[in-house]
């Protein structure tokens, strides 16, 4: 035979096994019956595992999985979490077929996924072949890897919108793009399910370790109404569940009679993400005789750092500006100008972690800081000084009201104003075709 023919054949058996690995493992991935799949730019992991929690509490048998640099598999019937140990090639989508095929084996009956790839026709790839979710959750469309996904946001949704199921359920937050959203699902035969962030009591959103976002935790609770979980049920899960090593826990450092209160948020590096967290600060009301901003800032992310200095650090509304890390004269310099409106100015470029700390003990008590710019190398270490230093892990039910800044009697007012205003509407009726079913999911 000559050469030309041996590479025939070759070629022909390298398609006829791929062919036979992709049925094998569509077979193996249809024998989870529930698979739920988590697409978006922020807040997929604490999705994953509040989702997690609730199928946990309903005496599921789930697995959850997450991705990022600290990717992990949690179980059902396990505490321990299992780190995903990965090569030097670093994440690759093709690890999921080894973790689906670890799903089956262990005879779970849900399969709670983040959405690993991120260019758009890998994230095809990634629902039609690997997951083949049938109920998506997309937990928000906002500017992020325009290089891969952009140049617009629009290609943003339109990438995440290659990840709804056929004949299942896509579960959306509050969003200008529903309608877009709306229409890809119909060409799938799948539903849109608007998650309210009304469903969710500020009361409830207290009794957290760490800070959450109502809107994650309503979407959560639309896939729940989704499977027809009990909300009591769901409610008690989310709780329940597995905490992010990355959630945005609150660490009280400083005398126990007027505590500081840190929140790290140097890995939202982009603004949007920045401010939103900052506004979730300000809504949990903890003590704030004095709000601190630390900047920690990198000299080989100078791009970022005046994009801070246009967009992030004039709206973040504190007493002092703290800079860390190198690379800070530009910020400097704005506020020599009069371009920020902070009252004091703290640069402690260069700086080690103990002068940072000494630094950031002189400030008042009963205040907050809260950590922004970047997490690599000075962000990360004072992050973990603070972690050390901390009294203890708490949740706003632990305080008393005598120990925390009230709200004024406006604000309260203003408050209450807005909650009257959303629209009580429930993401928890959920056509009959579901009561009419065995299983919502077929």
């Amino acid at each position: 035979m000559s050469e030309l023919t041996y590479l025939f054949i070759f070629a022909a058996l390298l398609l006829a096994g791929g062919i036979y690995e992709r049925v094998t493992l569509s077979k193996k991935i249809d024998q989870i019956p529930t698979r739920v799949l988590i697409n978006g730019i922020r807040g997929k992991s604490t999705v994953t595992r509040l989702i997690m929690g609730i199928m946990k509490e309903n005496g599921d048998r789930v697995v959850g999985k997450t991705t990022g640099t600290s990717a992990r598999m949690f179980y059902w019937d396990q505490e321990e979490e299992e780190p995903i140990v990965r090569g030097l090639q670093g994440p690759n989508i093709s690890e999921q077929k080894h973790m689906a095929r670890k799903v089956v084996k262990r005879g779970a009956d849900a399969f709670v996924s983040e959405c690993m790839a991120v260019n758009p026709e890998y994230q095809k790839v990634f629902q039609a072949q690997l997951v083949k979710a049938n109920i998506t959750v997309i937990t928000n469309i906002m500017e992020d890897h325009l290089d891969v996904m952009g140049p617009t946001v629009d290609d943003i949704a339109r990438a995440f919108s290659s990840t709804i199921p056929e004949n299942g359920y896509v579960v959306i937050p509050e969003t200008t793009y529903q309608r877009f959203f709306e229409q890809a699902a119909k060409r799938k035969n799948s539903e849109v399910i608007v998650a309210r962030e009304s469903e969710i009591d500020e009361d409830y959103l207290k009794k957290f370790s760490f800070m959450i976002f109502p809107q994650n935790a309503a979407l959560a609770l639309a896939v729940s109404d989704i499977l027809g979980i009990d909300r009591d049920v769901a409610f008690a899960g989310m709780l329940n569940a597995p905490v992010d090593p990355g959630a945005m826990r609150v660490h009280r450092f400083g005398e126990e009679k007027a505590p500081k209160y840190f929140f790290n948020g140097f890995a939202a590096n982009d603004a949007t993400s920045t401010l939103s967290i900052w506004d979730r600060v300000k809504d949990l009301d903890y003590p704030m005789n004095h709000r601190t901003i630390v900047m920690n800032c990198r000299d080989d992310r100078m791009d970022r750092t005046l994009q801070f200095i246009d967009h992030v650090l004039p709206h973040l509304d504190a007493d002092t500006l703290v800079l860390i890390g190198r690379g800070t004269s530009p910020i400097v310099q704005a506020h020599n100008e009069g371009k920020l409106p902070y009252e004091n100015l703290i640069n402690l470029e260069k700086k080690s972690v103990e002068a940072i700390m000494a630094e950031l003990e002189k400030l008042p008590g009963d205040s907050v800081l809260y950590g922004i710019g970047n997490i690599k190398g000075r962000g990360e270490e004072l992050a973990e000084a603070i972690e050390e230093r901390k009294i203890k892990e708490v949740s706003l039910e632990d305080y008393k009201t005598d120990e925390v800044t009230v709200l004024s009697e406006d604000r309260l007012a203003a408050r209450q104003c807005s909650k009257e205003k959303k629209e009580p509407v429930s993401s928890g009726i959920i056509d009959q075709k579901i009561k009419a079913a065995q299983s919502p999911l077929k």
